[in-house]
């Protein structure tokens, strides 16, 4: 009985991930096809999956817009009046803060750190302000230390001296903190 238990459960363990993988893309291609269904409908122009391409289209255009010198201007106007709307700008702020925070152009997650504690005791975290402000002394930096198995975490500062970068990329350790250590691959 045991043993069939577990084969039983090693199934389980392949299937989860699979089956939650594609029940997400599933609900991604739901909600991106509907943004501009009715819309389609109307114009007598829908069928299944041309929403997702019109959303995308959307997205590029929008995209491209902020990119444009012009168009950039205005939208950080907008931005700014959003940003003063109670209660609503400072949920956008927060939102928007955390996606900008891992766009290319930004340090956000991309440099892993390991901080020397006293002991012999390491953390692994992310560098994600090295600069003097009214929050970090001189001579100290942000880390964020996330915690594994949630997305929840704690910022610290600590001492320049006290952190070591780690050559790896983000992908990788985003995957090895957030699963406790468990995904490392040998000579990764």
């Amino acid at each position: 009985m045991k043993k069939i238990l577990g084969v039983f459960l090693k199934g389980l363990f392949v299937l989860t991930p699979i089956a939650l993988t594609f029940y997400i893309l599933y609900k991604m291609f739901l909600l991106t096809d509907g943004l501009f269904k009715g819309l389609l409908e109307k114009a007598g122009l829908y069928f299944p999956g041309f929403g997702v391409i019109v959303t995308l289209t959307v997205i590029f255009l929008v995209g491209l817009l902020a990119s444009n010198w012009l168009t950039s201007k205005f939208l950080n106007y907008l931005d700014m009046i959003i940003i003063k709307v109670p209660l609503f700008g400072s949920i956008y702020g927060v939102i928007k803060d955390t996606v900008n925070s891992f766009s290319a152009n930004k340090k956000g997650f991309s440099r892993l750190v390991m901080v020397h504690m006293s002991n012999d005791l390491k953390l692994l975290g992310f560098l994600t302000n090295d600069e003097e402000s009214t929050f970090i002394p001189k001579g100290y930096v942000a880390v964020y230390l996330m915690q594994s198995m949630q997305w929840a975490g704690n910022l610290i500062l600590v001492p320049k001296e006290q952190i070591e970068l780690i050559d790896v990329s983000s992908e990788q350790a985003l995957k090895f903190i957030a699963s406790a250590g468990l995904l490392c691959k040998k000579g990764a």
